[in-house]
């Protein structure tokens, strides 16, 4: 036991001892000090489950270092070109004639290092940077080299991830001033920007031996403008969403601003040579889940139930995308690009509403980083929205080195440092959306991002292992059951069936119990919620509930539901439905009937093998009828009219497991003894 854990217990003793030196003041305080409780028996349980796994490989970090393998071509294509138009001196000027050129794309492979798995998921991570060269685009970030990009690719390797962080071809006209100019430019490198992802798809299939990858399971992540690819790549799915949504046609509303005959389809395939190199067209692109920290979809009619699961942090203050609905914004000209766009929280609550996120929602994550975004958004996953106190903070992953970016007056541009460009300028505009940017912030929001994402990337992808939770109902009481309830030591038995997978660790799954109205939502329920670790069954005394339902009166029925919750320090589940009971107040113990006589009962050997002996004490009434019950609270063994105080009982057919011993007296009365058959 952990040092903290020592000292939560220390500070239980306390709130305890508390409760039972200060005179019960009215039934809020009662309900409180219940509460306050039931709050630190969640906290303990919460911390000894947690404690309970070591580390899962791609869901906590595995490794110790990552080894990386910079500058690997995996495609060319047709991209802008930049220098077109320009005076350059001497054999340069060759670069200069043409407004396009077929530009090599490189990625950064990154693998955990001396991982022995052969067949690992792949993630490829897009950049960000607005479609331009860094520092050229007058920010501090667009390539595989940004400090963001690495960390990032870093935390998945760390994982046990393969992570390839690519470049994909830049080039538009930002200082156009004309909006439907700059949506078309925009439009049209997001396009490619798509296809190369798709293409990068394709490479790494081809590869899958070299690079140890699981082609099953795919995961296309982007930062920012990558952040917009991602989006379009798991939803664009038709020719209809490119060329007949009225938001991307040109002014005659014909026209469409990315005419597919001309550029090719979404999967990279066709077009015009001049404009879109058909490369491996007979090998899938196939990706299984994307993800993005920034940017946003262009237009939601993209999204169908057979769009891609998804997964979106962004800040809620983005000042150049919506965080819900609203207007994308080129951040060198303040132009709006795309109207109506969607960010993080219109696009996620949508997927989750379609199904598209449904493998996704099957689970409750309760690390702490989700319960955080939980705050942001209640009731609402795979959503995570950054707050912040500054109002306009883009990007608060984004790290630099100040004195060497403000350093920069030239950038290289396809093998040459012909462009000139103010690394001090493009150092100033980036803090004015980061004001708080350091190396250490930035890193933590990495990680931040990297432990919200890789959870739900382990659920799409079948990943969790032995901190899988499967499904599970309710046993006992069943549906609309009546439990009568007396001033009696009765058993009320509340059974379910096991969250547990095979190969889970001893101590690791904690059930927690809970009942409240009908019409509750088990925020703060009228009982519970109890934790009981590993074990698929609770019982309690009539008389526990009894007194605990003391505003209920004698002869009175509420109408309840109970729902059984599971958790195991990475995921959580509720049982497949709520069960609806109701508890029936009866008369408190005032006849013979209703005498306890538990006490006298003696039940030998426990634990049992194959016999037991049943024994009431001489001084009372003699033993009527034995009924022997499971831990579900089913009838698996009766004698009737046996008027004896002592009764030898096979236990032939029982298996292994906890029963309950009910017996009942000539003269009425009762008597309940648990016992185990090993």
């Amino acid at each position: 036991m952990t040092m903290d854990v020592i000292k939560l217990f220390c500070s239980m003793k306390f709130i305890i001892l508390i409760s039972i030196l200060e005179p019960k003041k009215n039934q809020t305080n009662k309900i409180m000090k219940k509460n306050l409780l039931n709050l630190m028996m969640l906290a303990v349980a919460s911390m000894l489950t947690s404690q309970a796994f070591s580390q899962m490989r791609y869901i906590d970090k595995m490794f110790a270092s990552v080894q990386k393998t910079t500058n690997v071509e995996y495609d060319s294509n047709i991209s802008v070109n930049l220098l077109y138009g320009q005076t350059l001196p001497g054999p340069f000027a060759a670069l200069t004639t043409s407004p396009l050129y077929t530009a090599k794309l490189l990625c950064d492979i990154y693998q955990p290092t001396g991982d022995v798995a052969t067949a690992r998921p792949l993630i490829i991570l897009l950049h960000t940077g607005s479609y331009l060269p860094t520092i050229l685009n007058q920010q501090t970030t667009g390539s595989k080299n940004d400090s963001a990009t690495v960390e990032m690719a870093n935390q998945f390797a760390l994982r046990g991830y393969v992570v390839a962080a690519i470049n994909y071809r830049l080039g538009w006209n930002p200082q156009t001033l004309v909006q439907e100019q700059a949506t078309q430019q925009l439009l049209q490198a997001t396009y490619r920007g798509l296809q190369d992802a798709r293409n990068a798809v394709r490479f790494f299939r081809m590869n899958a031996s070299t690079y140890k990858i699981d082609t099953s399971k795919i995961i296309v992540g982007g930062q920012g403008t990558g952040g917009y690819i991602s989006l379009g790549l798991g939803s664009v799915s038709t020719i209809a969403d490119i060329e007949t949504n009225p938001k991307f046609l040109l002014t005659d509303r014909i026209t469409p601003m990315v005419p597919t005959a001309a550029f090719g389809n979404w999967l990279g395939i066709g077009g015009s040579p001049t404009l879109n190199i058909q490369n491996n067209a007979s090998v899938s692109s196939n990706v299984h889940m994307t993800f993005n920290f920034g940017g946003a979809m262009g237009d939601t009619t993209w999204m169908k139930p057979t769009s891609l699961p998804v997964v979106s942090l962004q800040t809620t203050k983005d000042p150049f995308a919506p965080y819900n609905v609203g207007n994308v914004i080129v951040p060198t000209t303040g132009t709006i690009v795309i109207p109506n766009a969607a960010g993080a929280s219109k696009v996620i609550r949508i997927a989750n509403q379609m199904g598209i996120n449904a493998k996704l929602n099957s689970m409750l994550y309760v690390d702490p980083v989700s319960a955080r975004a939980l705050m942001v958004n209640p009731g609402v996953n795979n959503i995570f929205g950054f707050e912040s106190s500054f109002p306009f903070e883009s990007a608060p992953w984004e790290f630099w080195d100040r004195p060497s970016v403000r350093a920069i007056t030239a950038i290289n541009y396809r093998g040459f440092p012909f462009l000139p460009a103010n690394g001090r300028n493009a150092d100033s505009l980036s803090m004015l959306t980061n004001p708080f940017m350091a190396q250490a912030r930035g890193t933590a929001y990495c990680d931040t991002i990297a432990r919200y994402i890789a959870p739900r990337i382990a659920v799409q992808m079948d990943l969790t292992g032995n901190v899988m939770l499967n499904a599970f109902s309710i046993i006992s009481p069943t549906p609309g059951a009546n439990i009568n309830i007396r001033d009696t030591a009765g058993p009320v038995v509340i059974s379910w069936g096991a969250a547990k997978v095979t190969g889970a660790q001893p101590g690791s799954t904690t059930y927690y119990v809970s009942l409240d109205t009908i019409t509750g939502n088990f925020n703060t329920p009228l009982y519970g919620p109890v934790a009981v670790v590993d074990t698929t069954a609770l019982v309690l005394t009539q008389k526990f509930l009894f007194d605990h339902f003391s505003n209920v009166a004698v002869g009175q029925s509420i109408f309840l539901k109970l729902r059984i919750s599971v958790k195991n320090g990475y995921y959580g589940k509720n049982s497949n439905t709520d069960h609806p009971v109701i508890l029936s107040k009866k008369g408190t113990t005032t006849s013979l009937g209703d005498v306890d006589f538990s006490s006298s009962l003696t039940v030998y050997p426990n634990p049992a093998t194959a016999n037991i002996k049943v024994s009431m004490d001489p001084g009372k009434s003699a033993i009527n009828q034995l009924i022997i019950m499971d831990i579900t609270g089913r009838e698996v063994g009766r004698m009737d009219d046996l008027n004896t105080h002592s009764q030898n009982i096979s236990l032939s057919g029982l298996g292994s497991g906890i029963y309950f011993m009910n017996v009942k007296t000539v003269s009425g009365a009762f008597a309940t003894k648990r016992f185990i058959v090993q």
